[in-house]
């Protein structure tokens, strides 16, 4: 099954989407009889039926079906190992936020990074610790406006217009922003990461900010420069490191700060015969 399901996609798996709905609404399904059909069309009834899930099982329920969604409805089975901190000690990580946030996003981050083979405790780190260095609410937003963004008594975003090493051009800083857990910025990003997922990126840039998107834009970053990562954080180098997803050291110490912490968390609950960490039972927020 491919990573994402949203509105016009078709194939075999929104059919096999349209029969787990089926089977996870139930009764509930009455109310939408156009789920029943054998079509391979993700349309308006089988958004409505997402919809209808999400909301009844405590998701987001914004019609987007990603790994995590798929996971939940039986329709994929998640690698072991891809989870090896629990929710408790995540949150430990981010001690400056919202203990529900790291909740209730945690799952769609894990699952994201698992799809993408990403389940090592190298990566695994190297994806919260840029959650924490662009958006330390564990949040996926858009970026606000800043020195580095806006100048003084300009247009907001206009320092990232005619742009060249992002790709923009006139009137591009305002609209392909910092968006996601990666904060992806650019028209060139934007246009590149969309084809990568087959959504329309560019034309609805704000997608970047739903949750199971912003996850796998995450993990696609990620998974794109895995191999230097994991060099340069086996080296103990996480300058290098978070060289390679922001372009320089903004947010470095929140980065760094992520892996000493987990450091300490596994000298605590020791390590697992594969060099993980064990998981803790999560706790809902």
């Amino acid at each position: 099954m491919t990573n994402l399901l949203m509105r016009d996609a078709r194939g075999a798996e929104v059919t096999r989407l349209r029969k787990a709905l089926l089977a996870a609404l139930g009764d509930a399904a009455a109310d939408i009889p156009g789920l029943r059909s054998a079509g391979d069309v993700f349309d308006a009834d089988v958004e409505a039926a997402v919809r209808r899930w999400q909301a009844g099982v405590g998701l987001i329920a914004d019609g987007i079906v990603g790994p995590h969604c798929t996971a939940e409805l039986g329709l994929v089975k998640m690698p072991a190992g891809a989870a090896f901190l629990g929710t408790n000690e995540v949150r430990a990580l981010f001690p400056a936020t919202k203990p529900a946030n790291v909740s209730r996003y945690l799952p769609y981050v894990l699952a994201a990074l698992a799809a993408s083979g990403l389940t090592d405790r190298p990566m695994v780190l190297a994806a919260l610790g840029t959650i924490r260095a662009e958006t330390e609410g564990f949040l996926p937003i858009s970026e606000y406006r800043s020195q580095f963004n806006t100048a003084p008594g300009g247009a907001p975003f206009a320092l990232y217009d005619d742009r060249a090493d992002l790709g923009n051009g006139p009137g591009d800083g305002a609209r392909y922003r910092g968006r996601g857990f990666v904060q992806l910025t650019g028209r060139d990003n934007y246009r590149r990461y969309g084809e990568k997922l087959g959504i329309p990126l560019l034309d609805a840039p704000d997608l970047a900010n739903a949750p199971e998107i912003a996850a796998l834009l995450l993990a696609r970053f990620l998974a794109n420069c895995a191999k230097p990562m994991r060099e340069a954080l086996a080296a103990g180098n996480h300058k290098a490191a978070r060289k390679l997803v922001n372009g320089g050291s903004h947010g470095l110490d929140r980065f760094r700060d992520v892996f000493v912490r987990a450091a300490k968390l596994q000298e605590v609950h020791g390590a697992s015969a594969d060099g993980e960490v064990a998981a803790a039972s999560p706790v809902a927020g």
